[in-house]
Parts: C-alpha cells; structure tokens; sequence
C-alpha cells in the first residue's frame, strides 16, 4: 500500500484557488514547502485567515503531512512526496517502476542519494529525463503492471527485475535481500520470472544481483557491506556465524566471519545501544566483554562498519589486508 497521502498541489491549482504569487510565497515560509517549478507539499497548519486553503487541506485526516528530518530519512521523505505528487501526472501508457514502484507497493528502498530524488516510470512509446522524473522505454505487457490504491504501477516481481537490472549493485542487492528476508519473493521465483522476460542488456547485472542475494543479511548495511567485500576481492567472509569457544560455550553471533583467518567484521550501529530502552551503558560493557571473549580465542574483532565508511575503500582494503596476513602466518606456522 502506497504510505503517505500527502497534499501536493501545484501552482495552477493554487491559482485557481484565488492565490496569486504573493500569497504563495508567504505560504512557502510557513505551511508550503516546494518541491521543484509550480509544485509544493502541505506541510503544517497555518493559523494566517488568507492561507485558510492550505491550512484546511493541512487539517484533512486524509492528509500526511511530511516530518522534516535531515540527511536521509528526508530525502526517503522527499522521494515519497515526489512519486505521490506525480500520480496525476504520469503518461496515459506509463507506470511507476523501479524505486518509486517499491515505494506504491509497500517495499522498503535501502537508501537514497542526495542527487537520487527523482520519480522513475517506463511507457512502451516515450522515454524521457526531466529534472524530478525519469520515463524510460520499455515494452510492457498488460500482467506485468496493476494498481495499487488506483496507482499504476510495475508487479512486485518485474519491479525487483528491473531494479537488479538498473539500478547500483549495492543498492539492488539490498532491496533483494529485504524482498527475500520478509518472504515477498523467493529467489528460487526471481530467478524463473526472469528466464521468462529475458532482456536485451543488463543480463549479467541481473546475473550478478542474485548472485549476492542472501537473506542471512538482516539489515541494509550488512547486505551492502557483502557486496562490498565482493567489489575488493575480499574471499571468504560469511554472514551471521554463531561462535563458540573450546567448551562448546556460545560466545556470539558475529555480522561477518573469515573462519579461517579468524577475522570478525560487524556493522556498528549505535542505535543498537538504544533498542527497547536499553541502557546503552549497559550494552555497551556488553558488548565489550564479548568482545574480549573473543579476542581471548583468537578472533581478531577489530572491524566496526559504520554507515558513514560502507561506501568508502579505506576500511575494506584494509579488513582485506588484515585477513591475507593472518592467512599467510597461518600457512607459515603450519609449514613450519
């Protein structure tokens, strides 16, 4: 289900409302936020009687008004605002697909970039790039598209094709690994709609996608740091491996583990610290007898991902190098 119904309005509406520029200018410092040339979200309630327009639509219990955030999630915010603002829009033949497909149906999209708020349709006549809108051409058959609250929009399954196809590698592997992990799709039905809807490019992205898919991956970061590893040539390294000392006893479940270099990577995210109001003191010394545990069996846990170091090679290069020295002191010893 398509969430956020949020009250987007266009200058041409406005107009014919009676407001002219002035007016909606004085709305944009208060109850209107603009989202590109001639079109605007609600974004509160405005007690100003000459904005009463806005402010009704803003009361509207059929109205989402957007939570300003920053960084990420409101780009996430923005790129559901633009894909909702564009319904009325759309070509008579096209549909929503790729990203802004996940967002009418329902599916969670991993991440957007700073340059990547835009809606994506595809339409079997037009193709076309404006600054907020993306239609590429594609033939599309009449079961591979339905609607959704009245939405057109690409199926689940063409939709995950065309993102594999399309998108980053990071970014398709994440949202696969979601789509699996929450038991939407299964690989095994990925695999045979796409030997049914055979493309003419982009096979060996596809290819490559669900190589890497694997539900082990529970959260966003741990898919991508897998295709990470893979971009750097860095063998070896398993998801969610349960550890165990020489008595049997559980020691941990680790993000990532190169069993026979004994290196442990895991995505820290200090949210963790916080969850279920947990003191994060508490957790925290948690964490680091854990970890102690670990080194005191020869585990190297020296790894924290962090979000702001997954797309950056510093940290992989150096978990690679890290790994590669300890396998070859490993083979030393045994030589010797």
């Amino acid at each position: 289900m398509f969430e956020g119904m949020y009250g987007c309005l266009s200058t041409v509406a406005l107009l014919a409302a009676g407001w002219d520029c002035h007016r909606i200018r004085a709305a944009e410092r208060c109850c209107l936020r603009r989202l590109e040339r001639g079109r605007y979200v609600v974004t509160a309630e405005c007690s100003d009687p000459a904005l009463s327009f806005v402010s009704a639509i803003a009361a509207a219990h059929t109205t989402t008004l957007p939570i300003e955030s920053s960084r990420l999630r409101k780009r996430v915010v923005d790129l559901r605002i633009l894909v909702r603002s564009y319904v009325d829009l759309l070509l008579p033949d096209a549909v929503f697909s790729h990203r802004s497909a996940l967002i009418v149906l329902g599916l969670p999209s991993p991440y957007v970039e700073r340059d990547d708020v835009f809606a994506v349709s595809v339409s079997p006549r037009s193709g076309v790039r404006l600054a907020k809108v993306l239609v590429r051409r594609r033939v599309l058959e009449r079961a591979e598209h339905e609607f959704v609250d009245g939405i057109p929009v690409t199926t689940v399954l063409l939709t995950l094709l065309d993102i594999a196809r399309d998108c980053p590698l990071a970014f398709s592997v994440a949202t696969l690994d979601a789509a699996v992990r929450s038991s939407v799709v299964t690989i095994d039905q990925m695999s045979s709609f796409s030997e049914a809807h055979p493309v003419c490019t982009g096979t060996r992205k596809i290819v490559k996608v669900f190589e890497n898919v694997d539900a082990r991956h529970e959260s966003v970061a741990e898919s991508i740091c897998a295709v990470r590893f893979g971009e750097h040539s860095i063998p070896g390294f398993e998801p969610q491996v349960d550890i165990r000392d020489g008595n049997g006893k559980h020691l941990g479940r680790t993000d990532f583990v190169n069993r026979r270099a004994k290196v442990i990577a895991e995505f820290d995210d200090v949210g963790d610290y916080h969850l279920d109001g947990a003191d994060p003191q508490v957790t925290f010394e948690r964490e680091r007898r854990r970890e102690y545990a670990l080194r005191y069996e020869g585990w190297l846990v020296v790894f924290r991902v962090r979000w702001s170091v997954l797309f950056s090679a510093d940290l992989f290069l150096r978990i690679g190098e890290s790994a590669r020295r300890r396998l070859v002191m490993d083979d030393s010893r045994h030589e010797a």
